[in-house]
């Protein structure tokens, strides 16, 4: 199980840390925190219900998972997907605060909120050259701007003015994020969101 501790903000962090623990030790960790002791936790893009299978009848697959929408929709090689064609169901699970920064996916997502909200920033990919990605290799999917709302305009000049599309996403609600449009993702509260992703 993923989980990350402060100060390790997020997986774009050099102190981020990654440990495997069991589910009711995670909870009870998320707890702590929740009540300012501890440390911050968050199970992110987790296969959650491929280990706990009992959990997959909990939720239903929406029918958009079947479609694609243009021929060229492939998973490049990503690991997280690793057919073209095959649906990946992840879980999302942290306190107030949890971040996923600036970033975009190769292929189509539906992030459904079940508890709790999550703040969601988008790009279109018509301006990926304004979001300076990291160069080629690891991180390559993700943008050198952590935070949208406080980069460094020296830093990022061509930044500034880009358009965007934010939204509060509450729970009982899902988003559809097309492939290479780029989001940033904050949980407002303790929250616990599903995404389904499919090429």
């Amino acid at each position: 199980m993923a989980m990350f501790n402060q100060p390790g903000e997020h997986y774009l962090s050099l102190d981020f840390d990654e440990q495997l623990v069991r589910l009711s030790d995670f909870v009870d960790q998320l707890e702590r925190a929740e009540e300012g002791g501890g440390r911050r936790a968050y199970l992110a893009q987790h296969a959650l219900f491929d280990q706990v299978p009992q959990l997959r009848d909990d939720i239903a697959v929406p029918d958009y998972c079947s479609l694609s929408l243009e021929e060229e929709d492939e998973a490049e090689g990503e690991a997280e997907v690793a057919v073209a064609g095959e649906l990946r169901i992840n879980a999302w699970l942290g306190p107030k605060g949890t971040v996923s920064p600036l970033h975009y996916d190769r292929y189509h997502n539906l992030l459904a909120q079940v508890v709790g909200s999550k703040y969601v920033r988008l790009y279109s990919p018509l301006h990926s050259d304004r979001l300076y990605p990291h160069p080629p290799g690891l991180h390559e999917v993700s943008s050198r701007i952590l935070d949208p709302d406080q980069a460094d305009e020296a830093a990022f000049p061509l930044f500034d003015g880009t358009p965007f599309i934010d939204l509060l996403l509450r729970e009982g609600e899902t988003l559809y994020i097309p492939p290479r449009w780029w989001h940033f993702v904050e949980a407002r509260e303790t929250s616990f969101s599903v995404s389904f992703w499919w090429s």
